[in-house]
């Protein structure tokens, strides 16, 4: 008897298994037929995005070229602490930039 439940719990697992993948393997059809799109429209499309790939490369080479003429000015800070430092700040330099500690009052 237990041997006839285990044949029989088989059998419905196999057929549960086979109907699962033939179910996926329809889905998966359905939705390859629903794209809609067949080679010639896709062929047209790679086309159109090739062509449009080499406007983009084209004006990338133009705005590049035009960027490496131009020539970039840093302002001058006017503002640079110098010899006009108030008593008791102490200068520091730190990975070749130099600040100022600046006391707030009467050297505190």
């Amino acid at each position: 008897m237990k041997k006839h439940i285990a044949i029989f719990a088989l059998v419905i697992l196999a057929l549960g298994l086979m109907a699962f993948f033939a179910l996926s393997h329809i889905s998966a059809a359905g939705q390859e037929k629903s794209n809609g799109e067949s080679s010639g429209d896709l062929s047209a499309r790679v086309l159109k995005l090739e062509a449009q790939v080499a406007a983009l490369e084209t004006q990338v080479k133009d705005l590049s070229s035009k960027a490496s003429s131009r020539v970039l000015t840093i302002p001058q800070m006017q503002n640079m602490p110098g010899s006009k430092m108030p008593p008791g700040a102490k200068e520091y330099e730190y990975g070749g930039m130099k600040y100022w500690i600046v006391p707030l009052k009467d050297g505190k």
